[in-house]
């Protein structure tokens, strides 16, 4: 099923069973999507009493769960499939409770509600909603209102039920005035205003959205990240990119790119220049392969120097992306260390390697051991000779059977290579995002979520 039978499927059935309106871009719906997510309004209970026959409709619809994302104003479903024809479709569904911003609300979508209207396919916000919602919030985290939205401004800027709003949230009397405040002297007033209509039940709010600040920061499981590893090639970067791509709008500004490490730190050998160890410094970068063999205390001083990289790096760099529903790719990743010693230089046992990993290295959810047979890598590259692709290949099959690696064979097309990957990862996350959303899913709730 497409996105465009997708979105129909979802739409009607809220139609019949809940309360909502989407906020903005919502023209071509739900027949296109124009925008990289959907935006919709709705009361957290009502979100409560849907939320496990949504799901039910998803997973009917043949469609997986990829992340989510549980917050104090929101709660997202990226949804996505791989279809038969080897295309992917992915689709991000924002539900938001009410428009907040660091626990403060700005607008109750019993509001937003009260005036939505039906289109014949969807129900939307009307447009002094449209633009309010996106507006008051904007403002509040000290950002100018998008030029792309300047004609929804030009429409309502001027309507009494606008102003009004405007001068009882920020207390003054018109947007221009608006416009020119400071971020400070919004949020005092929005602090001001959320005291008169809700009193200390403002501290419970602004502490319920430091809780999932932090929670969602430290759980891995909001976002994903997955490393590339194989013989030079294998096609890596052909794989990595095509699987950008892929992931179209939903992730391609939603991504970070690393090669090897997070590299906090810089190359050793140049650290070791700087630092009047070694008198050159090999900058041959075109030929990885070039370093001779190192002893045992060289290989376990890189060890140890790349890894306070990774543990760091992880935290600073990783987390701070996969907390919320972004993707981080790694072009090679510690895993690399254990299957091509001649590129990193770190001559080890590979079991060595790997219990070492288990106990102090930060383990990307999807570590994917990308190869070939020697033969199709030589026809297509020949940086390494066939004894070389063969060693690294023995170890990818020892790794190959070690939880959260995944062997894939890209002896066809790059797009079927990417196809495989993605069918791994999608299942992968929605079997996950199920258990983290404690929805359980029920038979005779599946049959009876479609009717």
């Amino acid at each position: 099923m497409g996105t465009a039978d997708f979105l129909k499927q979802i739409f009607e059935w809220l139609n019949q069973h809940t309360e909502y309106a989407v906020l903005r871009n919502f023209e071509g719906l739900p027949y296109h999507n124009n925008s990289r997510d959907i935006d919709i309004a709705i009361g957290e209970k009502e979100w409560n009493k849907i939320r496990t026959q949504l799901v039910d409709v998803i997973q009917q619809c043949g469609w997986k769960i990829v992340t989510y994302l549980k917050s104090d104003r929101l709660q997202t479903l990226v949804c996505g499939i791989v279809r038969t024809d080897n295309t992917v479709d992915l689709v991000q569904l924002d539900f938001f409770y009410h428009t907040s911003v660091f626990g403060l609300v700005l607008i109750e979508n019993k509001e937003i509600l009260k005036y939505r209207i039906f289109n014949g396919e969807i129900y939307h916000a009307d447009k002094s909603y449209e633009f309010l919602d996106k507006y008051m919030y904007d403002r509040a985290v000290g950002a100018a209102y998008p030029e792309k939205y300047k004609h929804t401004r030009q429409c309502v800027e001027n309507e009494d039920a606008v102003k009004d709003a405007v001068n009882q949230l920020f207390g003054m009397d018109n947007l221009i005035q608006c416009d020119k405040a400071s971020k400070k002297d919004i949020l005092k007033a929005v602090l001001e205003w959320n005291f008169k209509r809700y009193g200390l039940g403002v501290m419970m709010n602004i502490l319920r959205f430091e809780y999932y600040h932090v929670k969602n920061y430290l759980r891995s499981r909001t976002g994903f990240s997955i490393g590339f590893t194989g013989p030079d090639g294998s096609g890596k970067t052909t794989v990595i990119d095509l699987l950008i791509e892929n992931l179209g709008d939903v992730f391609r500004k939603a991504h970070a790119y690393y090669h090897f490490r997070p590299a906090l730190f810089g190359n050793l050998g140049e650290v070791a220049h700087a630092a009047g160890v070694k008198k050159t410094v090999d900058r041959d970068y075109s030929n990885p392969h070039r370093g001779g063999k190192t002893g045992m205390f060289s290989s376990l001083t890189r060890l140890f120097y790349y890894s306070i990289d990774y543990i760091i790096g992880y935290w600073v760099r990783v987390k701070s992306m996969t907390r919320i529903t972004r993707l981080v790719i790694f072009d090679r990743y510690y895993t690399d260390i254990i299957c091509d010693s001649r590129r990193s230089r770190i001559y080890l046992n590979p079991k060595f390697l790997y219990g070492f990993a288990r106990l102090f290295i930060p383990s990307l959810d999807y570590n994917i051991l990308l190869t070939a047979s020697s033969e199709s890598i030589l026809s297509r590259k020949r940086e390494l000779d066939k004894e070389g692709i063969d060693n690294i290949n023995a170890k990818i099959d020892y790794l190959s059977n070690k939880k959260g690696y995944y062997k894939v064979l890209n002896e066809g097309t790059p797009q079927e290579a990417v196809c495989t990957i993605l069918q791994i990862v999608f299942e992968k996350q929605h079997q996950k995002n199920l258990r983290l959303s404690l929805i359980h899913i029920s038979e005779p709730t599946r049959q009876e979520a479609i009717s």
